[in-house]
């Protein structure tokens, strides 16, 4: 699954149609979280179209998704309306309210050095998801 998370986020980064320096980074840096090697990596690049069934995502891992989408949109400063259709329709996939978005939006892009309290907005985040 950390392949088709990476790929989410490659996607997400590539909707604007210009994948910034700072994007690269962090979309390395969350594989490298994930325990990926630098060719799994460089492979999400090279062909992000391959996306396992979200379905089997635990509740953990469908947060830990939404939110790096969230951190993904802020980190170039710009938000396109693309990006925010693409997160909402992710977001949706996963199983959340579409009010989860902004929620997540407000917190995440309330954080200037994106260090929200990941414990404490998760159980906020938590109440969108629908059962």
């Amino acid at each position: 699954m950390a392949r088709t998370h990476l790929n989410l986020l490659v996607q997400l980064a590539r909707v604007d149609g210009i994948v910034v320096q700072d994007e690269i980074d962090l979309i390395k840096q969350i594989g490298e979280a994930n325990g990926m090697s630098s060719n799994e990596i460089s492979s999400c690049f090279e062909d992000p179209s391959l996306i396992e069934d979200l379905d089997g995502l635990t509740d953990d891992d469908k947060y830990e998704y939404i939110y790096n989408i969230v951190q993904l949109m802020k980190i170039d400063g710009r938000l396109y309306k693309e990006e925010i259709r693409f997160c909402a329709r992710l977001a949706s996939k996963l199983g959340y309210d579409e009010d989860v978005l902004m929620e997540l939006m407000l917190k995440i892009y309330s954080d200037p050095d994106i260090s929200a309290d990941k414990t404490a907005l998760k159980s906020t985040i938590q109440q969108y998801l629908k059962k």
